[in-house]
C-alpha cells in the first residue's frame, strides 16, 4: 500500500540553534497541537540537516576503515556507565527486532552516549579518539539534539497535571544511534513497526525517505524530513508510563521501495533517558505515585525477546 508523503518543511515551527529555548518556548503551542492531532512532535531547525549529514558520513567512512577498525570497539568490550546507557559500535545484522521472526535487521551502528562523550568509565570514549573527525562530529549533534530533546520534554510536560516532575533526561544515559543500513538485497522493510522504550526520541534528517509514522486515526504517513532540517520527537513508553497512559506512544517504522544492488541508508535517532538508577514514577488522577522499581528494570523488563542487549529499535 502507498503511504503518503507528509510535507513539514515551512509548515512546522521553526527554531534556530542560536535561540533554541527561546524559539522552543514560543512554538510550545504549535507542538502541543502537534502531539494531540498526529501522536508526535516536529520542527525544522535551519543549519542542522547538514550538520547530520556530514555525521553520518563520517560514520560511514568509519565503517569502511579496516585501520582503525570499529570492530574493534563493541559494545561488548567497551566500559559502560552504570548508571545506564549502552555504549560502542553494534556490528552488522547484530539486532533482532521483535516482529522480525528472528531476522536481523540489514544494519550496523553506533550508540554515542553523554557518558562516552565524558569518558566515564575511563576508556569509553576510545572509539570516538580513534575516529576523530566523527567522534568531533557526533559530539557537536549530540549536544544540539540533547538541547532540542530536554525542550520538547518541557514541552510535553507542560500538558500534564500541576506537580508532574521534571523528566530528568540524564546526558550520560542518552544515546545517539547512527545507523548504516547496507546490503538490503531485495528488503523492504528496513525496520519493522515498534515504539521505542525511552523517555523521548528525537529523529534527525536521514539520507533517504522511508521512516513512516502511523497518525492516531490510524493512518501510515511518511514525514518528508530526508536531507533537510526536520525533526521528529517521538513519546516513547516511559513516558507513556508515566503519563498514566496519556501520550501513546510515537508508533513508526522504515519501509523502502526496492533498490538496486550498493544502497545505503544512513539515518540517526537520540534517544532520552533518565537516570537508570531513578525510581519510576506514575501520575495518576494529578497525583505523584513513586514505584518501588527503577527505570532500569523497565528497560530490562522490554528486552526481553530482544536479539541483543539493545534497548532501542
Amino acid at each position: 500500500m502507498e503511504v503518503p508523503l507528509m510535507e513539514l518543511s515551512g509548515r512546522v515551527p521553526s527554531v534556530r540553534l542560536q535561540e533554541l529555548q527561546a524559539d522552543m518556548g514560543s512554538a510550545a503551542e504549535d507542538i502541543r497541537s502537534q502531539l494531540t492531532g498526529w501522536g508526535f512532535m516536529a520542527a525544522e531547525v535551519p543549519g542542522l540537516g547538514q550538520r547530520v549529514e556530514d555525521m553520518m558520513r563520517k560514520f560511514s567512512e568509519a565503517c569502511e576503515s579496516t585501520e582503525p577498525s570499529l570492530s574493534d570497539y563493541p559494545y561488548t568490550s567497551v566500559p559502560q556507565l552504570s548508571n545506564g546507557g549502552t555504549h560502542g559500535f553494534f556490528p552488522y545484522n547484530s539486532e533482532i527486532p521483535r516482529l522480525a521472526n528472528g531476522v536481523a535487521d540489514p544494519k550496523e551502528f553506533i550508540h554515542v552516549s553523554g557518558a562516552m562523550i565524558s569518558d566515564q568509565p575511563p576508556g569509553s570514549a576510545d572509539v570516538l579518539r580513534a575516529f576523530p573527525d566523527f567522534g568531533a562530529a557526533a559530539t557537536e549533534v549530540f549536544d544540539i539534539a540533547f538541547t532540542l530533546i530536554s525542550l520538547f520534554g518541557e514541552v510535553v510536560r507542560g500538558m500534564m497535571p500541576e506537580g508532574t516532575p521534571e523528566l530528568d533526561l540524564s546526558r550520560d544515559a542518552t544515546n545517539l544511534r547512527v545507523i548504516n543500513y547496507r546490503d538490503v538485497g531485495d528488503r523492504q522493510v528496513l525496520a519493522h513497526e515498534h515504539s521505542g522504550i525511552q523517555m523521548l526520541g528525537l529523529q534527525l534528517p536521514s539520507s533517504d525517505q522511508g521512516l513512516q509514522y502511523i497518525l492516531h486515526d490510524g493512518t501510515w504517513v511518511e514525514p518528508v524530513i530526508a536531507k533537510t532540517d526536520v525533526v521528529l520527537c517521538n513519546i516513547g513508553r516511559m513516558l507513556w508510563s508515566a503519563s498514566n497512559e496519556r501520550f501513546r506512544p510515537s508508533t513508526h517504522r522504515v519501509h523502502v521501495k526496492p533498490m538496486p544492488a550498493g544502497y545505503r541508508r544512513l539515518s540517526s535517532v537520540l534517544f532520552a533517558y533518565p537516570p537508570h538508577k531513578a525510581r519510576q514514577w506514575k501520575m495518576v488522577d494529578g497525583e505523584l505515585t513513586t514505584l518501588d522499581a527503577t527505570w532500569g528494570d523497565f528497560i530490562a523488563n522490554r528486552f526481553q525477546g530482544l536479539g541483543n542487549q539493545t534497548s532501542d529499535t
